[in-house]
């Protein structure tokens, strides 16, 4: 049987549309240009209708999400300040110790990875003091599948310390998961380009509320930032320019991918990821596999192996079939497979994935049914919600 013809499923970077692709093939454009600062400008507005945030405070970062995330907790958080980080996966983890590294001082709530968080656990944590000046949480944990309720979250950070700031890590869930920040009252929201957006990585894209600018507004309080200062890049943004060279073939293409996003309703396009990601798990557990996130986020579905098949050998014989998805991150490495319907991936694109995910399953010793997985998404894609 011949192989599928290569397919990314990972959880970032994702398939991108050939629109956009073809976008990256245009000729570079100047970046101190009239027209270059236009697409610039109407990238950030779309960004943020795409995010529900007022248009013009967007910021575009050149590089990841991680990046993304650097520049806010330095433009928003003065020096010395104590920060409570949600841990409970990867890149909580990863808050915490970028916190670390720049001199703040951290607290960590945790809870077992694939477990979400509850909001009394985050109660308790701020009345135990000391006294937080922001909470970090990850909307979408994706080294769990997890999709932790960041609008719950909030109001009990509201509840109890009305003064802290919510910085949310949004990297796999902008524009695949329900996120309205103003209505949660969230104060940062970090995402990049290679992930719900489905575009080539290497765009950050990052939002403060007023609040959060004013936090730190002060250079005098604020931890010194270069590149990721973002309250140099503020002014400049608004015009179109950027302090340095912006990735403008990725810029342009930007362009292109994000009105196909807006020409769909916010509300249908998170259903039909959370749909497409339903399907996936029902393909999973056609294998033997289980959910391994308590709430799913739409983003990923993380899928526990059996006990006996070792989910790193799954990876390498998807790999070979032309299928690529992310295994298990640390503790998880050999247990948990995560691939993604993030990107330019439809109902049929789950259908092959499933059928390959049966295939290797097999080819690791897992009796599984022929068609069975397949079968199980499609059936999943057949219910209408």
């Amino acid at each position: 049987m011949s192989a599928p013809k290569a397919r990314l499923f990972a959880p970032g970077p994702v398939a991108v549309a050939p629109e956009v692709l073809a976008a990256l093939a245009q000729p570079v454009v100047h970046h101190r240009t009239a027209a270059f600062r236009a697409t610039f400008l109407r990238v950030r507005a779309t960004l943020a209708d795409l995010a529900e945030v007022p248009g013009d405070d967007v910021l575009l970062v050149s590089g990841s999400g991680t990046s993304a995330f650097e520049g806010a907790l330095l433009a928003a958080v003065p020096r010395g300040a104590t920060v409570l980080a949600l841990t409970g996966g990867k890149f909580g983890e990863r808050w915490a110790d970028l916190a670390r590294r720049y001199g703040y001082a951290v607290r960590e709530v945790d809870v077992p990875w694939g477990r979400a968080f509850d909001p009394q656990a985050v109660v308790d944590a701020l009345r135990a003091g000391p006294a937080a000046d922001a909470v970090t949480v990850v909307h979408s944990e994706t080294s769990t599948g997890v999709l932790h309720d960041v609008a719950a979250i909030a109001a009990a950070v509201r509840s109890v310390a009305p003064e802290a700031l919510v910085l949310v890590d949004a990297v796999t869930s902008l524009a695949a998961a329900e996120l309205r920040p103003r209505d949660w009252g969230l104060d940062a929201v970090v995402s990049g380009s290679q992930k719900g957006v489905g575009l080539p990585p290497g765009l950050g894209f990052a939002w403060l509320s007023e609040r959060a600018w004013a936090r730190a507004a002060d250079p005098a309080v604020r931890v010194p930032a270069f590149a990721l200062d973002l309250h140099a890049e503020r002014p400049k943004q608004r015009r179109g320019d950027t302090g340095a060279t912006p990735p403008t073939s990725l810029v342009v293409a930007a362009d292109v991918g994000l009105a196909q996003l807006r020409a769909e309703p916010s509300e249908v396009r998170w259903a039909r990821k959370a749909r497409l990601n339903r399907a996936l798990l029902a393909a999973g557990a056609a294998t033997g596999a289980r959910p391994f996130a308590e709430r799913p986020s739409p983003a990923v579905a993380a899928l526990e192996t059996p006990a006996g098949v070792d989910a790193e050998g799954v990876v390498k014989e998807l790999a070979a079939r032309g299928v690529r998805i992310a295994g298990g991150q640390d503790a998880l490495k050999g247990r948990v497979l995560r691939p993604s319907v993030l990107g330019d991936v439809d109902g049929y694109d789950v259908v092959l994935l499933a059928g390959a995910l049966e295939d290797a399953f097999r080819a690791v010793g897992r009796d599984v049914p022929y068609g069975a997985a397949a079968g199980a998404a499609l059936a999943a894609l057949a219910v209408s919600e």
